[in-house]
């Protein structure tokens, strides 16, 4: 049976496919563009890979495409039976996401990681500050995502991935010195991972190196694709930080452009949340 890039199986005959779908997955991982258009060419080679239809469920989901996300989600399940035991808890567990069920999601996700730990794809919603554990609003969450991480990393050992969040984990939980030696790891990894880049930036926030982290994003985000989900929130960084160096004219410019309603292509959140708070 063909392996997805963490070693777990996956149900499809076709190399195509399955070539595909990871693709898909890291587009997904690493916040970059290509997502759908990975998993309907996954879908295309094998029309009955259930997985490949939950992931470009999840990646409809991440740009506020409910409708979509529904309906792709509702074909994964409609080709479940021929899937293994991971990937019908797999499906289930995102179909809980997909529709709108935070709670019953995290208890899904978090059983089904019990057995399959490495299943990166699964972990993912539960990460990151709009991540199930993140945005939740519950008190102690940062401590609470930190043990989430925490009990995966013997799992993942320097995967990219999960190197980025968990240096996430680490600096909102005031690990600073410790999230630098875990995002240079991940970015030495794959230095355009975007979330890894955008942690990096936190984290250079964090330390108070304005300098440093301006100059950074701002040469990584040369080429960065804007159709990307997470380039409205790097930009903003940009924005912040042009503004904090007396740049007003370098500030505005990014904001119109990539930021604010008429100039963004994201997800609706970030496009709301930055342009109000780069206002503020």
């Amino acid at each position: 049976m063909l392996k997805d890039r963490y070693g777990n199986d996956i149900s499809t005959s076709s190399q195509t496919a399955r070539d595909a779908y990871i693709e898909g997955v890291d587009c997904v991982l690493s916040a970059n563009h290509g997502a759908e258009d990975a998993f309907k060419r996954a879908i295309e080679a094998d029309p009955a890979f259930a997985l490949a239809h939950a992931g470009l469920a999840r990646s409809y989901q991440l740009v506020a495409r409910g409708k979509d996300a529904v309906e792709a989600m509702t074909i994964a399940r409609q080709n479940m039976s021929g899937s293994s035991e991971r990937e019908q808890s797999h499906i289930a567990a995102l179909d809980h996401l997909v529709g709108g069920n935070g709670a019953a999601a995290y208890k899904a996700i978090v059983a089904h990681l019990d057995s399959y730990p490495r299943d990166a794809f699964a972990a993912q919603p539960c990460t990151s500050v709009f991540g199930l554990i993140g945005f939740s609003g519950v008190a102690g969450r940062e401590a609470e995502m930190l043990a989430f991480m925490h009990r995966l990393a013997p799992h993942y050992g320097t995967d990219w991935w999960f190197d980025s969040l968990y240096a996430f984990a680490q600096v909102e939980a005031g690990q600073t010195d410790v999230a630098v030696e875990t995002i240079e790891r991940s970015l030495a990894a794959n230095p355009r991972n975007a979330i890894g880049a955008h942690i990096n930036t936190n984290i250079n926030y964090e330390l108070g190196e304005t300098k440093a982290g301006y100059d950074y994003i701002s040469e990584w985000h040369k080429d960065f694709d804007k159709r990307a989900p997470l380039h409205c929130h790097i930009s903003w960084h940009i924005a912040l930080w042009a503004l904090e160096q007396g740049d007003e004219s370098r500030a505005w410019q990014v904001m119109e452009d990539e930021v604010m309603p008429d100039g963004a292509w994201g997800p609706p959140i970030n496009v709301l949340t930055d342009t109000a708070s780069f206002l503020l």
